[in-house]
């Protein structure tokens, strides 16, 4: 959370500073008018909310379902009886997020805003095997499967503004952001040591629904309005996608959800 923490100090040191003298006004009207655009500069920290399933460690998995190569040394798939999944973890990365902002005021403090965007961003998988061959002996292989995303986001939200102070004001906005993930079905083929050419990839859905909620701080200026913003966004379906091809992937995954952490700067 090291993007929230930069954030907050942002906000506690320019908040103070404004309040504790009376200045001119800037783009006193700015609240009144119909519409506004601009545009948004966010990092975001792209997250997955992971459900196993129950008593996964204790179930069997056929060598045929893991496309890993090479084997760990002195183990083939021919040698292996049975794959157990031991764990699994999630790891996140910071990535970033572009958009166009158009906002519509409903009244005298409440604004509808529509925020097209794309966001790239990496997630993890790390990944703990038990092998197990026909001796009764076992080896423990572990690894990480990155996963690219690119989302086409598609964010509307309520925003509710506090009455304004000097050149600052707050406010807080909540909403729906239906995206697509334009990187979710892509197939990464690698090839084994005797030549096979397999899918060695964990296939997630690409379309999802998100729910958000946020907060933030209006800093009105002589040209601009600039806003600092923290949201969270919950994906709200189930996103792995079961596929022959990555079973070893998916077979401990109850239930795999999107998450989302965005710091932004909004210029309008």
């Amino acid at each position: 959370m090291k993007i929230l923490t930069v954030a907050l100090l942002l906000a506690a040191t320019v908040v103070p500073v404004q309040a504790q003298r009376r200045v001119v006004h800037y783009l006193p009207k700015y609240d009144q008018e119909p519409y506004h655009f601009g545009f948004l500069l966010a990092f975001n920290e792209m997250m997955y909310t992971l459900k196993t399933v129950e008593n996964y460690q204790n179930q069997p998995q056929s060598p045929n379902s893991w496309p890993i190569s090479p084997w760990p040394q002195g183990i083939t798939q021919e040698q292996t009886k049975n794959i157990y999944v031991y764990n699994i973890e999630t790891q996140q990365t910071p990535g970033f997020t572009v958009g166009i902002i158009g906002s519509k005021r409903l009244g005298r403090y409440f604004d509808l805003r529509f925020i097209p965007s794309l966001s790239f961003s990496e997630r993890r998988l790390d990944y703990t095997l038990i092998l197990e061959d026909y001796d009764g002996n076992t080896e423990q292989k572990s690894f990480t499967k990155p996963i690219f995303s690119t989302f086409v986001e598609f964010p509307l939200n309520i925003k509710y503004r506090s009455k304004r102070y000097n050149n600052i004001g707050a406010y807080v906005f909540g909403g729906i952001n239906p995206k697509l993930d334009l990187a979710s079905q892509k197939d990464n083929k690698e090839t084994d040591s005797q030549g096979n050419e397999f899918i060695n990839n964990l296939v997630t859905k690409r379309f999802d629904f998100a729910g958000e909620l946020g907060a933030g701080f209006d800093f009105y200026n002589q040209w601009f309005k600039l806003g600092l913003e923290v949201k969270m966004s919950y994906g709200l379906l189930g996103i792995v996608k079961d596929d022959v091809n990555s079973f070893i992937y998916t077979a401990p995954i109850d239930q795999l959800r999107n998450k989302l952490f965005q710091v932004s700067l909004l210029f309008e």
